[in-house]
């Protein structure tokens, strides 16, 4: 594990080299988010420079412990950052429904105007998070990145697509307000991950303990788990 800390040209070097292997990457969706920022010379600029910001203030942090935990701040910045236009996407989201969400999410702004922006910020944030994630798991070797990180990001997602579908109902899905008393429930494990991932060495043992007496003991039998996501649909 390399010690000391990074400068920032390394960083941005490691993040365009990442960006560009995703280009080759089978993974259609890291392949997909390449393409479109490098489609263009101002694309592919415009994610450099918000990019190269991000990766300052990483490179501030004096030592590679402190760097880390930034990359970690950073990260979660950027899962919430591009959440929204992939709850759009994931929905399937068009016409007149998704005027309305854009424009609570945007309401200073026309909505031609936020479908662009928000589309631009999504591939700018899809990608520094990409590169992040690269970052702390290769270049820091930052365990938090893999499972915590992923999980965090994947529940997030459903917390944001539960919190949209109580502000618009969609056709055919459950009542509002039975969907809305299920968010404190699952904020309340978004705070409890973001615990873990930003204090792993304290927050490991806690969550450990809650697995622990989850356990299914004697004769109580374990419930089907709730798919929050779908049943919000």
């Amino acid at each position: 594990m390399q010690r000391s800390a990074i400068s920032h040209s390394r960083l941005m070097r490691e993040s365009t080299d990442r960006i560009e292997s995703a280009l080759r990457s089978e993974d259609d969706k890291d392949h997909h988010i390449a393409h479109r920022l490098l489609e263009t010379t101002r694309s592919f600029y415009m994610w450099e420079l918000e990019h190269s910001g991000l990766m300052r203030q990483v490179a501030e942090q004096g030592k590679l412990q402190t760097q880390a935990l930034a990359l970690r701040h950073a990260a979660l910045r950027l899962i919430h950052g591009k959440a929204l236009f992939e709850y759009l996407r994931t929905n399937q989201v068009r016409g007149e429904e998704r005027v309305k969400i854009l424009t609570y999410f945007h309401p200073t702004r026309l909505y031609e105007y936020a479908v662009v922006q928000e589309h631009g910020s999504y591939l700018r944030k899809a990608g520094s998070f990409l590169c992040t994630s690269h970052l702390g798991t290769d270049l820091v070797s930052d365990p938090v990145f893999l499972d915590p990180m992923q999980h965090y990001e994947g529940l997030y997602g459903e917390y944001f697509n539960l919190y949209c579908s109580t502000l618009f109902p969609r056709d055919g899905s459950v009542d509002s307000a039975s969907v809305r008393s299920l968010l404190p429930l699952l904020k309340h494990q978004l705070n409890e991950w973001r615990y873990v991932i930003l204090n792993p060495r304290a927050g490991t043992p806690r969550l450990r303990r809650e697995s622990q007496i989850r356990v299914p003991v004697g004769d109580t039998q374990r419930l089907p788990m709730l798919n929050v996501a779908n049943q919000a649909r």
